[in-house]
């Protein structure tokens, strides 16, 4: 069974995955500074030995979520698993914004094995059943005087266990089963909450063991559109990521997304670009002409970066 995350996320790379791999080949560290769904790492094509790898976001609940998965899968499938109601639903996304504050992240940071099981799986159940960015704007509706987001209601609700990939309508055994294939991959993986800058750091880049004996980092700075996840950062960290990239040690292979030609100034440093699109299922965007226009900047030292694009490697 391929992994993939138990819950939708705004514009994952899971179906550029293939692409991604073919350019960092089999790097003995690897790093995802802005995790999300962590579509990529997940799709890494089967090594034996060890790696060194790192999943890192700015987001505290998504992280915490990634811990306890890795950490106590069973205690999370059981705070996840449920039908969907409204009621519980608003519920829990209230519960989760009021505690989402720098002491979440504080906590986080402070303790690597830091995480809430209970907070996880509810995390899981409002991402699975909202309709769009649940901590994001709209859609909403008024009930009695307030505003409230809807869930989704259609077929009787989608729910975690119809997020999973491949299990269908499954029960409550299957998505314990499944959280636990998920802690089996992550058993090893860093995982880290805080600013990218930190983890593409000499001190995280240059670990690493086995495989190929390279480095490789993959950037996907979180567009405009994902609610306010990022809020609390300059807006234009999409920016500061290229000037980063830009001056980045040759040695690395990196990829960092974008739309159209935003990061084209990488290619004045030996960078090549390709398409990146994601796919239909990739995210919460509604319009399909997002995914034509996503695209891969691939540094020097990427596989195939200096003799022919990579998409001509994949179209021959």
């Amino acid at each position: 069974m391929t992994l993939a995350a138990p819950f939708p996320y705004f514009g994952g790379k899971r179906r550029a995955a293939a692409r991604i791999w073919q350019a960092l080949g089999d790097p003995a560290g690897y790093v995802e500074p802005f995790a999300g769904s962590a579509a990529v790492l997940l799709a890494r094509p089967a090594f034996t030995g060890r790696r060194v790898e790192t999943l890192n976001d700015a987001d505290g609940w998504l992280v915490n979520t990634w811990r306890a998965i890795q950490l106590s899968p069973a205690e999370v499938a059981r705070h996840a698993w449920g039908p969907v109601a409204e009621i519980d639903y608003h519920a829990r996304l209230a519960w989760l914004q009021k505690r989402r504050t720098p002491d979440l992240v504080a906590w986080l940071e402070g303790d690597p094995e830091a995480h809430d099981a209970k907070a996880a799986g509810w995390w899981l159940y409002v991402m699975a059943c909202g309709i769009g960015d649940p901590f994001g704007p709209g859609p909403w509706r008024v009930v009695e005087g307030h505003l409230r987001k809807l869930p989704h209601l259609a077929n009787a609700g989608q729910g975690v266990n119809r997020e999973l990939p491949h299990l269908g309508d499954a029960g409550k055994g299957q998505l314990e089963s499944y959280m636990g294939q998920l802690a089996d991959r992550l058993r090893r993986v860093r995982i880290t909450c805080g600013s990218w800058e930190r983890v593409v750091k000499p001190s995280v880049t240059r670990s690493g063991t086995g495989g190929d004996g390279t480095r490789a980092i993959f950037l996907d700075p979180p567009y405009a559109t994902s609610g306010d996840l990022y809020a609390h950062v300059d807006a234009d960290v999409g920016l500061a990521v290229r000037e980063w990239c830009a001056t980045a040690p040759r040695e690395l292979r990196v990829i960092l997304c974008g739309y159209d030609t935003e990061h084209d100034a990488l290619l004045a440093h030996g960078w090549t670009v390709t398409e990146g699109k994601a796919g239909r299922g990739a995210g919460y965007s509604t319009n399909g002409l997002n995914g034509r226009r996503e695209r891969l900047w691939l540094s020097p030292a990427c596989i195939g970066s200096q003799q022919r694009s990579l998409l001509e490697v994949l179209s021959a």
